[in-house]
């Protein structure tokens, strides 16, 4: 990409960014209903989560017949739109859609989700702190069965994905929260998978988190990773110290360090990154900044700085 489509680029993400800011903060000039586009802002997306919710509702009781439980139902949606740059490889834009349906008449542990990736691929840091691409396309539904056995929480997830042809994958998961005391808990997570793409395989994580006062928190994070096809165990090892400003802004600070055993057990890349999370709107608008320097085996470890930005609209 040359530095002129670059600048482009970052310029017209910029004015997307700036024009829903504005679109948040300025008030609309009086009209017969005497309201700002703020507050049109918000009624819009309550009048479409009602929409969601009727149809879910609706479709729920269609099926069962009649209505067993008074259980509310928290069907909902969400819209992400993301942008990654770093100066090695320029600057990616990525869109996706999470729609999950919950029909609680239907069966009590029933749930199923339609998304444009797949979402229980998404395991570890990988995603959650060091996402730095573009999610692979997977259209497809999820049917996810869940079951809380003590203090271990099953769940077994079989996926049919539409991505030029159907394809099936499974995850299998135990995962459990241990809190020692109030400031000291574990989280240990025991995933097996079969991918049609990449087969079978199996991940493991067990961190660590502490609550150091009102407004920090520690976490230390061991996961690996192991894909049977390739014979390939990745491992990631970390640390992620979070401060809360307030209830609704918060900043990561994180630095991690990734090995795998291909050729042989050696560092593949380490990572630092700083990101600040705020909501705007609770259940509507929220989003996060993530600049980051990575240095990685795939580029001779040369310093790669970056920053990734990601905006959530919820329904």
């Amino acid at each position: 990409m040359s530095q002129k489509s670059l600048s482009l680029s970052i310029k017209i993400h910029a004015q997307r960014i700036l024009a829903i800011m504005l679109l948040l903060s300025a008030p609309a000039h009086a009209e017969e209903n005497d309201t700002t586009l703020e507050e049109d802002l918000i009624k819009s997306n309550i009048y479409i989560s009602r929409f969601f919710d009727s149809m879910a509702n609706g479709l729920d009781l269609f099926l069962a017949g009649q209505q067993y439980t008074d259980k509310p139902n928290t069907t909902s949606a969400i819209f992400e739109t993301s942008a990654y740059y770093n100066s090695l490889t320029g600057l990616k834009n990525d869109v996706s859609l999470d729609f999950n349906l919950r029909l609680p008449n239907v069966e009590e542990y029933w749930q199923v989700t339609f998304t444009s990736y797949d979402q229980t691929a998404e395991r570890g840091v990988s995603q959650e702190y060091l996402r730095s691409g573009p999610r692979e396309r997977n259209y497809g539904a999820t049917l996810g069965f869940f079951k809380q056995l003590g203090n271990v929480r099953t769940s077994f997830q079989p996926r049919v994905s539409f991505a030029g042809a159907f394809k099936i994958s499974h995850t299998l998961s135990f995962e459990s929260i241990v809190e020692k005391t109030k400031s000291y808990r574990v989280n240990p997570k025991f995933q097996f998978y079969a991918d049609a793409d990449k087969g079978p395989g199996m991940f493991q994580a067990l961190n660590f988190n502490f609550n150091l006062s009102r407004f920090y928190s520690l976490t230390f994070v061991n996961e690996g990773d192991y894909v049977d096809r390739v014979a390939t165990y990745t491992v990631t090892n970390g640390v992620a110290l979070g401060q809360w400003f307030s209830k609704t802004a918060n900043i990561s600070y994180n630095f991690f360090v990734t090995s795998t055993n291909r050729p042989n057990y050696q560092l593949y890349a380490y990572n630092f990154s700083a990101a600040f999370s705020q909501i705007l709107y609770r259940n509507v608008l929220d989003y996060q900044i993530q600049p980051n320097i990575d240095f990685s085996q795939a580029h001779n470890f040369v310093r790669n700085p970056g920053v990734n930005f990601h905006l959530y609209v919820r329904f």
